[in-house]
């Protein structure tokens, strides 16, 4: 190969990994927060065991002798 060609590429692949990192960069700032991942998490989680309800999960008890 010609010196200059293996300049030019080396060039390309030196501005290509510089694009790269500052994608990267980037991207750590865009990150959510962990509170929005976790609360994300656990409405997907309901999502898909079929909980759609926000509160928690017992039964009502009815005709319940002690009940208020």
């Amino acid at each position: 190969m010609n010196a200059v060609a293996i300049i030019y590429v080396n060039e390309h692949l030196e501005s290509l990994r510089a694009e790269a990192q500052q994608h990267r960069a980037a991207s750590l700032a865009e990150r959510r927060s962990l509170r929005d991942r976790i609360a994300s998490l656990t409405s997907e989680l309901r999502r898909s065991l079929g909980s759609e309800a926000t509160g928690p999960t017992v039964p009502k008890l009815k005709n319940y002798p002690y009940g208020g």
